[in-house]
């Protein structure tokens, strides 16, 4: 027996041994397997965690697009800025581009008129964006495209005025700083960079931090028909990735975004699991079925459950994870937690900001246009009513000019609560600029829409406070009807949205209902404005000429030129027809242009002591250019500068009196002669006498037509005389119609005479025999 325990004692040993050495192999193989799951889990978790990352990065990417277009927007409906850009107003140009590019956080800022000619910074870029508004697709309002190697993004506006005049575009340079911005908003370290292509289908980063790869070309060129993720070997280590390509001006992307999500970092949160899986291997062999049971029951359970709830939160629900102990497993979850709350507070606030404006915090455009839509489907179902009040605030430039952007911001907030309070019943929204609108819809009083606009006038008669400031504003209304004026969104805004221009080529301060002779006279006025277009590059248009007969000289002492109209179809066409419609769109400026030629040309042909006088715009005397064309024109026919006499009504000085008086002084030291027309019509005219030196005054026809009937007509015309004759100033009369009104002008001194009674507008073939016939009738 004593020979046999040892043995026995031996084999005992062997046997536990070998049950150790199997329950070793056991605990080999379990920890094995979990290693297996965990390493599965965690490449699933984080191919989920990287295409629902994909998924926020496409949110942001559209948020930041509709925000840069609606900045454009912003920039394109401004009134003062409408009518920069038709007048080229270059300045006015330029400056509102500076300012909107550091308000909205772009490159640059360009506008883009209809012939392709660029306003905004110089360079290969603006080329570019010459292009840009001719090459992007219909529908489409933005592209990326790369120039001289960098990757811009652009966004397009058109500018209307009323019709269109031109485009806004913004350009965003999409490099470094702009990746970090979307870094920061994910809630995984991910690392995004951009790609270019070069031409031949290889990619490489604009950046230069990747080299160029075969498995990144095929990844980019895989995501232009679907979403597909990737596993690169790059030089800075293993990476999932996927690829975004970036629409640009053609079919085949120049630039496309790679999210990629560095392997090792992925795995770091799972380290300290595995570590505990390798330590509790060393507690021993009894403990192994146990701590099988427990990491199958601790471990598997979580993971299962966070990846189902990974697959939840890529598909865009809630996710949560019943957080249970302290453990790595415990902690991996509620990070998870907070990642999904964190992705949900991110949506949301993306989801506001799609449809709310940011400033007031009222609903924006893209919101009012959606609510638009289901009011409209909604009272076609019940049958209630639905109007549109589109509001324009008048004169808000002026209020940014003097006061600043500060206090002009702070008007716009305080004016869209006002609504809200006044409008309880209606959807209050701001559209862009200082243009808000209001919907009512289901049922309502049939007067309600007159009675709500009547309010707001009324509200805004008092001064605003805003930022300090009492600020006296006004408002201009239109109003459309549904569906008697429009039966779908489009219609019923365009219908509005013209009822407000008529509203304020009424004065402003008004509101005004949609009528069919509104969209008539818009269509009237847009065939005008193109049948210009054609007449000034066809030529149509003459000069007639009207005496202007001197009484102390007894002869003819110069002619006034007027343009006229000779279009193909209509004939003749009243000069109050088109100037006002040439005046708004800017095209007065090439007209007066053409004026000034052709008068200095024929004025030539004329005895030495005949001047020509013409007519000028308030536009006009804005252009920067209206010196140099004064001088061309004088160059090229040879006229001595003392034979043209300018004519100006007192609306030039409306912008300031200071620039004014500057030019005129310039016009006197070249030797033109200027008039003040008009005169006696206006608030401001004796001041305007005190300020400038003007050679001749016309005394406005509504005095001389009731000189022999009115006393106090008369007495005015006197005035009138006896103070140019104190400034040693000419007075014409004009619209002298007999010959009594004739001799009493004479009577009170006036020097010259112009009306019906010597002559109308004759043709400039005719104005030799005119002085013919007055020098044989003085002879």
């Amino acid at each position: 027996m004593s020979l046999r325990l040892p043995r026995f004692r031996h084999l005992r040993t062997k046997l536990s041994v070998l049950y150790a050495s199997l329950f070793a192999v056991t605990l080999v193989l379990l920890a094995g397997v979990a290693q297996a799951m965990i390493w599965t889990h965690a490449r699933d978790s984080v191919r989920q965690e990287l295409i629902a990352s994909g998924s926020v990065y496409d949110r942001i990417w559209t948020l930041r697009s509709q925000s840069l277009i609606a900045s454009a927007d912003l920039l394109s409906r401004d009134f003062g800025f409408r009518a920069a850009v038709a007048s080229g107003d270059q300045p006015t140009i330029a400056s509102a581009l500076v300012n909107i590019s550091h308000r909205a956080e772009v490159t640059a800022a360009f506008v883009v008129d209809q012939d392709g000619q660029v306003t905004g910074p110089s360079g290969a870029l603006a080329a570019t964006v010459a292009r840009f508004p001719f090459a992007v697709p219909d529908g489409r309002r933005d592209a990326v495209v790369v120039v001289a190697g960098q990757v811009y993004r652009l966004i397009l506006s058109p500018v209307m005025a009323p019709t269109q005049v031109g485009w806004v575009v913004f350009a965003v340079r999409l490099d470094a700083t702009e990746m970090h911005a979307l870094e920061r908003l994910s809630a995984i370290p991910l690392i995004a960079t951009i790609l270019r292509s070069d031409g031949a289908g290889r990619w490489h980063a604009a950046d230069r931090s990747i080299g160029s790869a075969s498995a990144i070309d095929n990844l980019v060129d895989a995501s232009q028909s679907t979403r597909t993720l990737a596993t690169l070997n790059l030089s800075t280590g293993r990476a999932f990735a996927i690829a975004k390509p970036l629409a640009g001006l053609t079919r085949r992307p120049q630039a496309a975004i790679l999210i990629r999500y560095p392997l090792n970092a992925a795995l770091t949160p799972y380290l300290p699991l595995q570590a505990g899986i390798a330590l509790a291997g060393l507690a021993g062999l009894i403990l192994v079925v146990l701590g099988s049971r427990r990491l199958a029951r601790g471990i598997a359970g979580p993971i299962a459950a966070l990846d189902a709830a990974a697959r939840a939160l890529e598909e865009g629900s809630r996710a949560n994870i019943v957080v249970k102990g302290r453990d790595e497993i415990g902690r991996l979850a509620a990070s998870f937690n907070r990642m999904s709350v964190g992705i949900l507070e991110r949506e949301n606030r993306i989801t506001h900001l799609a449809f709310h404006d940011v400033l007031t915090g009222l609903p924006n455009r893209t919101y009012f246009r959606q609510s638009l839509d289901q009011a409209i489907l909604q009272a076609g179902r019940t049958g209630g009513g639905i109007a549109v009040l589109c509001l324009d605030l008048d004169r808000f430039k002026g209020v940014n000019d003097t006061l600043g952007h500060p206090v002009g911001d702070a008007l716009l907030k305080a004016i869209g609560t006002m609504l809200s309070e006044v409008a309880p019943d209606g959807l209050v929204s701001r559209l862009g600029g200082d243009e808000y609108a209001v919907i009512l819809s289901g049922q309502f009083d049939a007067d309600r829409p007159r009675v709500l606009a009547q309010s707001i006038l009324d509200m805004m008669r008092q001064p605003v406070e805003a930022d300090g400031h009492q600020i006296a504003t006004a408002v201009s209304i239109g109003i459309a009807i549904g569906p008697v004026d429009g039966k779908d969104a489009d219609e019923l805004l365009k219908n509005a949205d013209l009822a407000l221009y008529f509203a304020k080529e009424d004065g402003r301060g008004v509101f005004r209902f949609f009528e069919p002779a509104l969209d008539a006279a818009a269509r009237w006025r847009r065939q005008v404005e193109l049948d210009l277009r054609e007449a000034i590059k066809e030529g149509q248009f003459v000069l007639n000429y009207q005496p202007v007969f001197d009484l102390k000289a007894d002869r003819i002492g110069g002619f006034e030129a007027l343009v006229r109209w000779h279009h193909p179809q209509r004939g003749i066409v009243p000069p109050v027809e088109f100037i006002p419609i040439a005046e708004d769109t800017g095209l007065i400026i090439a007209i007066g242009e053409w004026v000034m030629q052709e008068a200095c040309r024929q004025a030539m042909h004329w005895p030495e002591h005949v001047r020509v006088a013409v007519n000028v715009s308030p536009l006009q005397f804005r252009n920067t250019g209206f010196q140099a064309i004064i001088l061309q024109a004088l160059a090229h026919s040879g006229l001595a500068p003392d034979r043209l006499e300018i004519e100006i009504t007192e609306s030039v000085f409306l912008d300031g009196e200071g620039p004014v008086i500057a030019l005129l002084h310039k016009l006197r030291a070249m030797g033109i002669r200027v008039a003040l027309d008009d005169f006696g019509t206006g608030y401001s005219s004796l001041s305007y006498l005190r300020s400038f030196p003007f050679d001749k005054i016309k005394i406005d026809r509504s005095f001389i037509t009731s000189i022999a009937s009115d006393p106090s007509a008369a007495a005015i015309v006197r005035a009138i005389v006896d103070l140019a004759t104190a400034l040693h100033m000419e007075t014409t009369a004009e619209g002298v119609e007999d010959t009594h009104q004739l001799d009493l002008l004479r009577g009170e001194g006036c020097g010259n005479i112009q009306g019906y009674l010597f002559s109308r507008p004759v043709e400039s073939c005719r104005i030799a025999g005119l002085l013919e016939n007055r020098i044989s009738r003085a002879a």
